[in-house]
This record gives structure tokens, C-alpha cells and sequence, in this order.
């Protein structure tokens, strides 16, 4: 029997690490595109996390960034680093962007 049936016996075994496999990819999509994953649990209830963005929304600065012309038609994956001159700011940006040639 497939997945579903009574036969397969590992289906309800596999939930736990595709929960943990899916939460590791979220959190790599969430850093590589600048964002962050907030994940709800009884030390962090959900109203905390609101807090926290709410918090994030008042203190932040947008910037852009265009790549030389050189750089920008190359394909491939261009890392981007970007630091606060200031040690006790934290600096929460993509990790870089995808040339489109």
C-alpha cells in the first residue's frame, strides 16, 4: 500500500523530520532573502513576536544597492556584506542576489 495506508507504517515516523527539514529551509529562504522566522512556542508566545517586529518596524533603515553593470550581467549567485560601523547595531539584510544574464 502506498504512504497512506495501513501498510506503510513509516508514514507517521517521517513528520518529525520533515518538520525539522521544513523549518530549515524556511529559516535558509528567510536569511537569504532578509528576513527572519519566528517560531511561536511557550517561552515566545505569539504576542511577544509582534512586539519584537513592531519593534524592528520603528528602528529601521531601508537602503538600496545597484550592482556595477559588469557585475550585474554576470549569472550565478553575488554575495553582498553588509556591516554597522557601530558594533552594538545589528544589521539585518540579504545575504546577496542572483545576476541576470
Amino acid at each position: 500500500m502506498g504512504r497512506g495506508g495501513m501498510g506503510g507504517g513509516r508514514g507517521g515516523r517521517r513528520y518529525p523530520e520533515e518538520y525539522a527539514d521544513g523549518k530549515k529551509v524556511l529559516d535558509r529562504i528567510s536569511k537569504e532573502t532578509g528576513g527572519r522566522m519566528f517560531e511561536v512556542s511557550k517561552k515566545e508566545p505569539v504576542q511577544q513576536i509582534y512586539s519584537q517586529i513592531q519593534e524592528e518596524l520603528r528602528n529601521q533603515y531601508n537602503l538600496g544597492y545597484t550592482p556595477d553593470r559588469t557585475d550585474a550581467a554576470e549569472s550565478g549567485y553575488h554575495k553582498i556584506l553588509l556591516a554597522a560601523k557601530k558594533k552594538d547595531l545589528v544589521v539585518q539584510a540579504r545575504d546577496g542576489y542572483y545576476g541576470s544574464r
